[in-house]
């Protein structure tokens, strides 16, 4: 007997969209994980699965939605249909054409920031704050910039990954990536691999409970007002997998609704960050001035 397609894992139809295969997907590994009474070479099947279909799924999604600026919506709503008046070319996403620099880089008056930086593609690292490091921090930061600059940066030219930024309303971003006139904020923190529910506010793993930490993304919505701001919290496990630990939002917490954060895997991270990143406007820009500004924010 030949092996299950990636659908029939699933229990999805061929034409099934992003979002009923990642609800599929979030039941299929309740179902199956481990800790919750499934085997591990099932849940392994269903995370293969789910990542076939992603991929297969990601460039159409990837050149069919755009966004004006203002009302690009938080990471997880369904992005409107792609307008084909907006396709540079019949294949190539906006997103992936040569890098545009607003100004150029030959503007000599323009003196926040020069060529060499503007071109260059990620920006700080994990360092102390203040006397005292925290190992596991700069740990999460230092696999935060990997897994960025492998499955991100390398698909979206004009990204800028600037890491260890002092926050507006006080405290700190671990990470800012920016592209075009889009801007995630990053958090991270790490859990036991297993499987979470999210409400909104806690993460509930059996009788235990975890709070994410809340990110004030107000006063970089105010520096930045030509910026459409998201804010995230990378949930890493332990193990290293990519899709541990599982995550899903249990009704109403969805990130589209507006009194809830995006809470992801670092699957899911990179997932929504191409989408969100990639489908704004003018995605192949480089804005000198913001970047500028948030380089001068650094700590």
């Amino acid at each position: 007997m030949s092996s299950p397609s990636p659908y029939e894992i699933l229990g999805v139809s061929p034409a099934a969209s992003m979002e009923e295969i990642k609800v599929a997907y979030r039941k299929a590994a309740r179902a199956t994980h481990p800790d919750l009474g499934g085997s591990e070479d099932a849940f392994k099947d269903v995370q293969r699965a789910y990542q076939m279909l992603s991929d297969m799924q990601a460039p159409d999604a990837f050149e069919r939605t755009f966004q004006s600026p203002g009302q690009a919506p938080r990471a997880g709503y369904r992005a409107r249909p792609y307008d084909e008046r907006l396709r540079t070319t019949p294949q190539q996403p906006k997103a992936q054409l040569p890098t545009e620099y607003v100004p150029p880089l030959d503007d000599l008056n323009f003196t926040l920031l020069n060529a060499a930086r503007s071109e260059q593609r990620i920006h700080g690292e994990p360092r102390k704050r203040g006397l005292f490091a925290a190992r596991s921090r700069l740990a999460r930061e230092a696999t935060t910039i990997n897994l960025l600059s492998k499955n991100l940066l390398t698909v979206l030219p004009a990204a800028r990954l600037v890491t260890g930024l002092h926050s507006p309303n006080g405290g700190h971003f671990d990470h800012v990536v920016m592209a075009g006139y889009r801007m995630a904020v990053i958090n991270t923190m790490t859990l036991p691999e297993g499987y979470y529910s999210f409400d909104g506010a806690v993460l509930r793993n059996g009788n235990k409970m975890t709070q994410p930490p809340v990110i004030q993304i107000s006063g970089m919505q105010r520096a930045f007002m030509q910026m459409n701001v998201a804010a995230y919290t990378l949930v890493l496990a332990a193990n290293g997998n990519h899709h541990e630990p599982v995550i899903e939002y249990r009704r109403n917490a969805e990130p589209s609704s507006s009194s809830s954060q995006n809470v992801v895997n670092a699957a899911t991270l990179v997932r929504e960050l191409k989408l969100f990143l990639g489908s704004g406007p003018s995605p192949n820009v480089v804005d000198r001035e913001v970047l500028a500004k948030l380089l001068g924010g650094m700590y």
